[in-house]
C-alpha cells in the first residue's frame, strides 16, 4: 500500500465514522498514522507495514475493511447484469420471472434448445473486530450459504413443483475471501483435509444437518466471483449433481458455457451423495 492509497483509505474511514467537535482534526489523524508507519519502518515508507497500520486503524474506528466495503457496493442489479452479459457472450439468454405475490426463482436460462430455472443468491462476508484476535465471520457466511439452499428449493418448487426443468442455484461474491471453496466447505460441513478430517467442523450444527438431505435436490450449483471495479464476473466454478435426473442437461449447459473461460481458475466439480 503506497502513501496515496494509505491516505485515501484513512479518508474513507473518517468519512464513514461519526465524529464530535472535540475530536482531533483529520489532518492530525493522517499525520499521526503516517508518522507511525515511518517510525515502524525506520524512516522509510514500507507498503507492508502501511497495510498493517490500516488494519489497526479499521479496528480502532470499528469499520469494515475495504474489501467488505467494496463488495457491498456490488448490487443485485449489477449481478443480474453480469449474468445476462455472461450468458449472451456464450449464446444463451436470461429471462427474469415477473415478481408476484408468491416468492419465485430469479428467472430462466435458455440455450441449445433447452430451458433451465435459476435462482441467484449473494452471501456476504462480514468482519468481526471483537473476535480474537479479530477476523472474518466465516461461520456466519457458511450458515448463510446453506440457508440459501433451503430458500432456493422452496422457490423452485413454487414455480416448478414437478421438477420438469433443471434447477440451478447461482451464488455470486465480490469478496476475495468468499469464493467457490467457501461453498464447497459449507456443503461438506467444514474444511476437509487430506485425511478426511474437518477443521473447523460445522457438521454437527443444526443448519448443516437440516441442509444435508437437501443438497442433492438442486441439479447444478454455479459460483461466480465478481470484480468490484468492473462489476463483471471474473471466475466461475460449476458443481454438477451427479445423481440428478437432469444431469445430462446440466452437463450440456456447463460444457457450452465453459468453452469460453473467464479465468485459468475456472473449474468443474462433480457432486455425489456419498
Amino acid at each position: 500500500m503506497n502513501e496515496d492509497q494509505f491516505h485515501k483509505r484513512i479518508k474513507q474511514i473518517l468519512a464513514s465514522t461519526k465524529r464530535g467537535k472535540h475530536d482531533s482534526p483529520p489532518v492530525k489523524i493522517h499525520e499521526a498514522f503516517h508518522n507511525d508507519v515511518l517510525g515502524r519502518s525506520s524512516g522509510t515508507w514500507d507498503e507492508g507495514i502501511a497495510a498493517q497500520e490500516i488494519q489497526i486503524i479499521e479496528q480502532i474506528f470499528r469499520v469494515q475493511p475495504e474489501a467488505v466495503t467494496e463488495a457491498s457496493e456490488v448490487k443485485e442489479a449489477d449481478v443480474i447484469g453480469a449474468l445476462i452479459q455472461f450468458l449472451k457472450e456464450r449464446e444463451h439468454s436470461y429471462t427474469p420471472i415477473k415478481v408476484g405475490t408468491t416468492k419465485t426463482p430469479e428467472g430462466y436460462i435458455d440455450g441449445l434448445g433447452k430451458r433451465y430455472l435459476c435462482e441467484v443468491k449473494s452471501p456476504e462476508l462480514k468482519f468481526d473486530h471483537s473476535a480474537a484476535p479479530f477476523g472474518y465471520k466465516f461461520a456466519t457466511s457458511h450458515r448463510k450459504i446453506l440457508d440459501f439452499i433451503h430458500t432456493a428449493i422452496k422457490q423452485f418448487k413454487s414455480q416448478d413443483s414437478g421438477h420438469k426443468l433443471p434447477h440451478i442455484l447461482i451464488y455470486t461474491s465480490a469478496h476475495p475471501q468468499l469464493h467457490w471453496k467457501s461453498f464447497l466447505d459449507s456443503i461438506q460441513g467444514g474444511v476437509v483435509n487430506q485425511k478426511g478430517h474437518r477443521s473447523p467442523d460445522f457438521s454437527n450444527t443444526q443448519v448443516y444437518k437440516s441442509t444435508l438431505p437437501l443438497i442433492m435436490d438442486v441439479d447444478l450449483y454455479v459460483w461466480f466471483q465478481v470484480g468490484t471495479s468492473s462489476k463483471n464476473f471474473n471466475q466461475v466454478s460449476y458443481f454438477i449433481n451427479e445423481t440428478s435426473k437432469h444431469r445430462h442437461e446440466c452437463i450440456d449447459l456447463v460444457s457450452s458455457l465453459s468453452r469460453t473461460r473467464l479465468s485459468s481458475m475456472d473449474n468443474i466439480i462433480s457432486l455425489t451423495s456419498s
